[in-house]
């Protein structure tokens, strides 16, 4: 999906005896991320990046926390209105580790977690446990009351969301914390009342326990039990179009992504249902996703083949796409979040022992490279070209040994195999 980052292919770690990347220098430089702009999007009929979509979504959270600013918002009606506008998207808090709905009474299980455009984000969890007030907040109350009232609105919307009729994730998002939500209502005209789930654990898709196929079922929830009978039936009755993608108020196709990005496909391989995706492919669904996929995406049906290691399946559709695409899903080495950070701090510390060697006046650009086996274990390092200082090359390349870990290469099936990495370090002369 459209998650796309553009990533300089260098990685700037410190300018050694001066400051670090603080953007002074050329844009190779530093790792320089670029997160593309709806506007910028080509054409794909992507509901989390069609135009008209995110400007009615946009309108609609504007308006929310106008209410919840006001102290005007009620959870139960504005769940039901989203519910009968077709905006499934819960009520989520930012934290350190992304797009947070289990401290709003759901939990979506879902591989990387929610994006932005999954969700409706009304609060920041920082460093510290409690929540930080939208900037739209305002009042007289209490900050400790407000943060109540918050939460409390968030869990009531998102229960009422979930146990609406029409909310199409019930096996993927459920009420996790709680009492049950009474809805007389809703009882007397028969419409289903929530009962909150327990956490789920171990799974990276979804719910074990998925329940009968609904009423109003789609293609993905088909594709997510397995059901080949009833898969068939549906896209016999879809009507034809191209099979690239559509937004939410388009008709249905083979290939349309849905508010998590997938394709009823990638929900099959999610699921691993086999009958299920082999009949999903006979009727031409995509390897590669949405128009706006790619196979190396998450969400891509193939990349969550090669992540649940179903190599058969991976082989299965690599005669389906172009060679290069294929080769494409090889993976080079990687650091994990916060290591290249703490690797940072320290040869800062490194420079300042070794500052007074190098001239202050120029500065030259040099590789710390790594070979790696397949754990990601450092079999050899190499400081190219050297300096000056014998001792500077050799403490670099120990120092690199002792804090990075590095994340083993992939080969396109995804098995982890040697590799070659290396990092861009700029000195002050040499």
């Amino acid at each position: 999906m459209l998650r796309r980052t553009i990533a300089a292919s260098t990685m700037c770690l410190a300018a050694l005896a001066v400051s670090g990347c603080d953007g002074s220098e050329p844009s190779d430089n530093g790792e320089t991320y670029v997160q593309e702009s709806p506007a910028a999007e080509p054409a794909c009929n992507d509901p989390l990046a069609d135009p008209a979509t995110l400007e009615r979504d946009r309108l609609a959270d504007k308006a929310l926390k106008a209410l919840l600013a006001a102290g005007q918002a009620d959870p139960v009606a504005e769940a039901r209105k989203a519910a009968a506008a077709g905006d499934f998207r819960l009520v989520a808090a930012v934290t350190l580790d992304g797009i947070d709905t289990s401290e709003f009474g759901a939990q979506c299980v879902l591989r990387g977690g929610l994006s932005p455009r999954m969700a409706r984000v009304v609060t920041y969890f920082g460093e510290e446990p409690s929540p930080t007030p939208t900037p739209e907040a305002t009042g007289t109350e209490a900050a400790g009351e407000s943060e109540d009232k918050l939460g409390d609105f968030a869990r009531t919307f998102n229960e009422t969301l979930i146990a609406d009729p029409a909310y199409p994730y019930r096996d993927v998002c459920r009420a996790v914390a709680g009492e049950k939500l009474e809805d007389k209502e809703g009882a007397k005209e028969g419409k289903a009342v929530l009962t909150p789930a327990p956490k789920a654990t171990g799974r990276s898709y979804g719910y074990a326990d998925l329940g009968p196929l609904p009423e109003n079922a789609t293609l993905a929830d088909a594709a997510r039990r397995g059901n080949v009978a009833a898969l068939r039936r549906l896209i016999e009755e879809t009507p034809s179009a191209d099979a690239t993608g559509d937004a939410l108020d388009a008709p249905t196709t083979i290939d349309s992504p849905d508010l998590f990005g997938m394709t009823p496909l990638a929900w099959a391989i999610a699921y691993h249902r086999d009958a299920a995706a082999r009949y999903l492919l006979s009727q031409h669904a995509s390897p590669s996703g949405a128009q706006c996929q790619a196979l190396v995406d998450r969400d891509s049906p193939m990349q969550i083949a090669r992540a649940r290691s179903w190599i058969a399946m991976v082989l299965r559709m690599k005669a389906l796409v172009p060679e290069q695409d294929y080769a494409a899903l090889a993976e080079d080495p990687a650091l994990p979040d916060g290591n290249k950070a703490a690797f940072n701090g320290e040869l800062r510390k490194l420079g300042e022992r070794y500052g007074d060697i190098f001239n202050k006046d120029s500065m030259t650009r040099h590789e710390l490279k790594f070979s790696l086996d397949p754990k990601g274990q450092i079999k050899h390092c190499a400081f190219e070209p050297k300096t000056v200082s014998a001792e500077f090359d050799k403490d670099i390349c120990k120092l690199g040994q002792e804090q990075l870990k590095w994340n083993p290469a992939r080969d396109p099936e995804g098995r982890t195999v040697s590799g070659e990495a290396k990092l861009v370090i700029r000195l002050r002369g040499s």
